[in-house]
């Protein structure tokens, strides 16, 4: 008979360690699972922002999160996308939009269809083709209603790091999470595994499974298993400015000659940040920089350095990282809570059968190491992809190697508009779609299958998707009104 996990310890801060400790109690805690969250009191910065991708709102499921609660409490607005403006230097943008890029036909995927226009003179960008970003670009949320659209459009959310955590802390309350003081906490090991961990008033918490979202434990078990991993930006300041109205639908990143700016609009106050190489760039004229592209006066805060290390095990023995603490996240694309949602549900997925071995491990860190891999190639394709000419920083961004997977994906969507496929991928073919060809790469060439629908034909088509598009953009409601709906109750 196996011995089944029976008292699970969290130890960290932030929103990692709520987040594991509610999903873990609200999946295990009818089957008698114990879970104490050790808080070591670390909380996001007063100006920190999280951008969470359209599948947060399904996990938010497994938590138990109302999405009025994240208005209410984390300032929460609608994410349908994340603009990109001055990649290619001058006034260029584009959006990265949470949703389809038109809708295939003919047996084929649209994008070939819109390769061959392009070829044959067509001047109207792929992102036109897209419900979502068309309705994100106007101020709208909502559901494609006409039938002859045939296109998703999903949305995610902009989050007060802060309030998030708040709001987390509070749902573990209200399952029965144990939560401690963490300050000066002492973990102790003992033949390969965390035996308990000591707390400053003495008391000893033992568990039969550790959740670090800290890197102590880990770090403890594993001393040489994090790896450094290399960054293009290495110190970032965060701040806040007056909130927009109206209030976009999708956040901003505007690069500079040192690095780039994001601005995330909340209910409360325009989230704003700047990532720049401490090499190329003074903290005062970052602070200016920011300023600048938020267009506005910007609380700032103190600068943090950026360091970034990876762990080829997250789940050692009876330990097992999440968040920071298996390997930091890039800084763009929502990548830090999809890697953290993904890790907590990895581990409530393998959730291990007995105590005293645990085999699911193996599983687990190739599953990490896959995602990280697969997310890291998606913000590597802004750099290497950049047409920013001149500027040290970004020449030496579009030169650094990338992974081969990476490089084949470019390779194939710049020979024929497809994509090829690997394990663990986080994003859809249509969001590579979109930034790909944002950032100005064509396709060579098109499927041949293509060419089979007649010229007068395919333009019929564009155009009946582009007016597809157009009366369900009007029938959408304003982001104002979504959020009044969502906090009323209204779904």
């Amino acid at each position: 008979m196996s011995a089944p996990v029976e008292r699970v310890v969290v130890y960290g801060g932030g929103v990692a360690a709520p987040m594991a400790a509610l999903a873990i109690a609200r999946a295990f805690g009818r089957l008698g699972t114990q879970v104490t969250w050790i808080d070591t009191a670390e909380a996001p910065s007063p100006h920190a922002a999280l951008v969470g991708l359209p599948d947060l709102v399904s996990f938010h499921r497994l938590l138990g999160i109302g999405d009025s609660a994240l208005i209410g409490s984390a300032s929460a607005t609608l994410n349908m996308g994340q603009q990109f403006a001055g990649w290619a230097g001058g006034g260029d943008t584009f959006l990265h939009a949470y949703g389809d890029v038109g809708s295939a036909f003919a047996a084929l995927p649209f994008v070939q269809h819109w390769t061959r226009a392009r070829h044959a003179g067509l001047r109207v960008a792929l992102e036109d083709f897209s419900l979502a970003a068309a309705a994100a670009k106007e101020g709208r949320a909502g559901e494609a209603r006409d039938p002859a659209t045939r296109q998703a459009v999903r949305h995610g959310w902009h989050l007060d790091a802060a309030g998030y955590a708040a709001l987390l802390r509070a749902a573990c309350e209200r399952v029965g999470v144990t939560i401690l003081p963490g300050a000066d906490a002492r973990p102790h090991d003992g033949d390969g595994s965390l035996e308990r961990i000591v707390l400053a008033d003495g008391e000893a918490v033992t568990g039969d499974l550790f959740v670090d979202a800290d890197g102590a434990l880990v770090g403890l078990l594993d001393p040489q298993g994090a790896a450094p991993d290399n960054v293009f930006c290495d110190r970032v300041i965060r701040g806040s400015a007056a909130p927009l109205d109206p209030l976009p639908l999708y956040s901003r990143v505007a690069a500079h000659d040192a690095g780039w700016a994001a601005l995330i609009p909340l209910g409360d106050r325009l989230a704003v940040e700047i990532a720049y190489a401490g090499a190329r760039m003074s903290d005062d004229s970052a602070r200016a920089v920011l300023a600048r592209i938020a267009g506005r006066p910007v609380e700032a805060g103190e600068t943090e350095p950026v360091r970034a290390t990876r762990r080829a095990r997250p789940w050692v023995s009876n330990c097992v990282a999440i968040g920071r603490a298996a390997g930091a996240a890039p800084l763009l694309d929502g990548a830090e809570l999809l890697l953290l949602q993904l890790a907590v549900a990895q581990l409530v997925l393998l959730w291990p059968i007995d105590r005293s071995v645990m085999p699911e491990a193996l599983i687990y860190n190739e599953e990490l190491a896959g995602s990280h891999a697969r997310v890291g190639d998606f913000t590597a394709q802004h750099f290497r992809l950049n047409a920013r000419n001149g500027e040290r920083f970004w020449d030496d961004a579009r030169a650094a190697p990338v992974s081969a997977e990476l490089a084949g994906k470019i390779d194939l969507f710049a020979a024929r508009g497809m994509f090829a496929h690997f394990n663990h991928e986080a994003h859809v073919e249509d969001g590579w779609a979109l930034c790909m060809a944002g950032h100005g790469v064509v396709p060579r060439s098109f499927d041949p299958q293509a060419s089979l629908v007649a010229d007068q034909a395919l333009m019929a088509e564009f155009q009946r998707q582009l007016r597809a598009v157009a009366v369900d953009v009007r029938g959408m409601e304003t982001h104002a009104g979504a959020l009044a709906r969502i906090r009323s109750g209204g779904g």
